[in-house]
């Protein structure tokens, strides 16, 4: 089963392809995790799933801006560290799979939003 991550900006019916990064959807999945379970900001719920999705995300601007807020609260090395601990990842891994989240979400207007799927 493949592991393709997969974000995209949508804006008035348009969906903009954006980078993954280069990290796979496993890396994803674990900060996603993260993301539910210690910010308790939850972008799966609401999400479209189907047949061939493993992992889908879909946040809002305002729950895009929330995330924002938090993850620029942490130290990234520190959390990239414990999120690939706990998942027995590389930590550079998610690190870059932080850094081009945070990114991502940075680009999220209250008219916007952004659909991470994994397929």
């Amino acid at each position: 089963m493949s592991q393709i991550a997969s974000f995209y900006l949508l804006k008035g019916g348009q969906r903009q392809k954006l980078s993954n990064g280069g990290c796979s959807g496993e890396v994803y999945m674990a900060i996603w995790d993260y993301c539910e379970g210690e910010l308790d900001i939850d972008g799966r719920w609401g999400a479209p799933q189907t047949e061939d999705t493993l992992d889908c995300v879909l946040l809002d601007g305002e729950q895009a801006a929330e995330l924002l807020t938090a993850l620029r609260e942490q130290n990234l090395p520190e959390l990239a560290a414990e999120i690939a601990l706990d998942w027995e990842l590389p930590t550079e891994a998610v690190q870059s799979g932080l850094e081009t989240l945070l990114s991502h979400l940075k680009l999220v207007q209250n008219d916007t939003a952004l659909l991470y799927k994994m397929t």
